[in-house]
């Protein structure tokens, strides 16, 4: 982010050296705008954190069995009649998340809610805060997002929220000051530039004109949201105070950050700078010594590699190359998706990254798929049984449907039938989609064969069994490129996934590996769960040494689009 040449060279060298050394001191000032975008920090301040032990593997014990639900509180459910949910409408419906009862049939039974912005915003995704101190009045209060805590807590459901660092709203005083006023205290809070600079951000314009006065801003995603000066320290004293709110006095037990590979630019170089990732080492020691379980997990986008933001900087980051291999895969009729989970396991220590099909920004799974039921259902059985941390999106579990503009991939949640989806008593913020009458939770409830009963069983699958959660994955070399065959293992059980993901039947499969995690010995199956809700007959495992497999044919039959998870005990 630009750098300030109003300042001595002398001052400048100080600067540098006292933030080499850690020891920098209080400052309730900033230093007077820039007038060249090349980024230096500004100010000194002074934060302190507790020592924190760094280490690769995650701390954060629920996300060893987690299951993540993503929803938009504006769509989810409106509890006081104004076509907006609300906050007092996401407790209302906890129970379908999670009620609380281990073998519950009718609850998701999911351990973690993401919750997009819930920040005050002037629009209606929220991306563009003007207060991060502040609930959105559309939704309720600060009292009010306690209380959701408190229940989501009562039900073993941990709360994340969406944390937009990057930028704030053209709107935030903060903003509004730093524009109108060159001397404003709030002006090296963003970064400004006399003249334009003339060079476009990775997503086109980036340098925007002053609205309120002199000069030129930057601003990767749009005019309307101005980019923080994270390079500034007072800065990012703040947004540490912005962090220790929400643990201490809200309650969160984690993050999921925007847009964190856009945090400091260097010159010209806009994305996935040093800088960024010094930034975030630090923040991550500063947030552990606040809460040693708090979670974060990142957005970096696709067109940017994992590989610098690991280890030791956020928790986890979302897999987007993953999450376009399970929709390709299942759009192909192929198996590709698993080696791609080969190479994140390899790459990414300790399964430390979150899986999902599509996210808020993305057309809805369902359209990627055509529509097609029996695409989705293979989908969704692939990532809930592989490796990471699966993040559903709403209205996922039933099939909602949606394509951009983005608005109507963020459409309300479909309970019922109704013209008004049962998502309100008024009329809602965004029109329901038209499939509304037949696609929506109360006609797939007591559906065995429905999709909503499709997710409760998979995810209750995976948190009641340590390797489908947690475990090592081993891809098995099968005869038959269109099936996606995998080995589940933990200490306490082993899993074997079959995924036809073709429009052909296979009579002939046949399995072999020269080693893996199994031990010597006879295994017996037991279905877990198909797809078809069939039982076929499974043949009996034998492991020779070093867990080899040779020659295994478990299925005499596998139908087109089918899949099964199969529990395997040794003898």
């Amino acid at each position: 982010m630009p750098k300030i040449k109003r300042i001595g060279a002398l001052v400048a060298s100080l600067l540098l050296v006292m933030l080499f050394l850690g020891a920098c001191g209080d400052s309730n000032t900033v230093s007077p705008v820039a007038t060249s975008p090349i980024a230096l920090t500004t100010a000194a301040t002074s934060i302190t954190t507790k020592p924190v032990t760094t280490n690769t593997k995650s701390a954060v014990a629920w996300t060893q069995d987690g299951v993540c639900y993503s929803l938009f509180v504006r769509s989810f459910f409106d509890s006081n009649g104004d076509g907006k949910g609300d906050l007092h409408g996401v407790i209302a419906k906890l129970d379908y998340l999670n009620d609380g009862k281990p073998d519950s049939t009718k609850s998701l039974s999911v351990n973690c809610i993401w919750l997009l912005p819930v920040t005050e915003s002037p629009t209606y995704h929220g991306y563009d805060t003007t207060d991060y101190y502040k609930i959105n009045p559309d939704y309720g209060t600060n009292e009010d997002f306690k209380k959701l805590v408190q229940e989501a807590h009562k039900r073993g459901i941990n709360v994340l929220v969406d944390m937009v660092f990057n930028h704030t709203s053209i709107k935030h005083p903060w903003f509004q000051q730093a524009a109108a006023d060159p001397k404003s205290p709030y002006r090296n809070w963003y970064i400004f530039s006399d003249t334009d600079p003339g060079y476009p951000g990775p997503m086109g314009k980036a340098w925007h004109k002053n609205p309120l006065g002199e000069g030129y801003y930057y601003g990767v995603f749009d005019s309307t949201l101005p980019d923080l000066n994270l390079t500034n320290p007072d800065v990012t004293k703040e947004l540490y105070k912005v962090t220790e709110f929400w643990i201490k006095e809200m309650g969160v037990d984690g993050f999921r950050m925007d847009a964190v590979k856009h945090f400091i630019e260097d010159g010209q170089k806009q994305v996935d700078t040093p800088q960024t990732h010094q930034w975030l080492r630090d923040y991550r020691k500063y947030y552990l010594s606040l809460k040693p379980d708090f979670y974060t997990i990142g957005e970096v986008s696709t067109g940017s590699s994992l590989l610098g933001y690991y280890p030791d900087q956020l928790e986890n980051y979302f897999e987007f190359s993953l999450a376009l291999s399970f929709v390709n895969s299942t759009k192909r009729g192929q198996a590709s998706f698993v080696n791609l989970i080969q190479d994140a396991n390899k790459n990414w220590l300790n399964q430390r990254y979150g899986t999902f099909l599509t996210n808020h920004d993305q057309p809805r799974i369902m359209d990627a798929l055509g529509n097609d039921m029996a695409m989705m259902k293979l989908a969704a059985t692939a990532y809930l049984t592989s490796t990471g941390l699966p993040f559903i999106y709403y209205g996922e579990e039933i099939g909602m449907l949606g394509v951009k503009p983005d608005e109507q991939i963020r459409t309300p949640m479909q309970w019922s039938g109704d013209s008004k989806g049962g998502f309100s008593a008024a009329t809602p913020w965004e029109p329901l989609n038209p499939d509304v009458a037949k696609v929506n939770v109360q006609a797939q409830d007591s559906d065995s064969a429905s999709l909503l009963n499709l997710y409760r069983k998979l995810i209750q699958i995976r948190r009641a069994t340590p390797a489908v959660s947690h475990g090592d994955y081993t891809p098995l070399n099968s005869n038959h490129y269109k099936v996606a065959t995998y080995l589940r293992h933990s200490e306490s059980s082993d899993v074997l996934v079959v995924l036809n993901m073709s429009n052909e039947a296979i009579t002939d499969l046949t399995l072999n590996i020269d080693k893996s995690s199994l031990a010597f010995g006879q295994y017996s199956p037991t279905l877990l769960m198909s797809l078809d809700g069939t039982s076929p007959a499974l043949a009996p495992l034998t492991v020779q040494a070093d867990g080899a497999v040779s020659g295994y044919a478990p299925l005499i039959n596998i139908p087109p689009t089918s899949g099964y998870i199969i529990k395997l005990k040794i003898n």
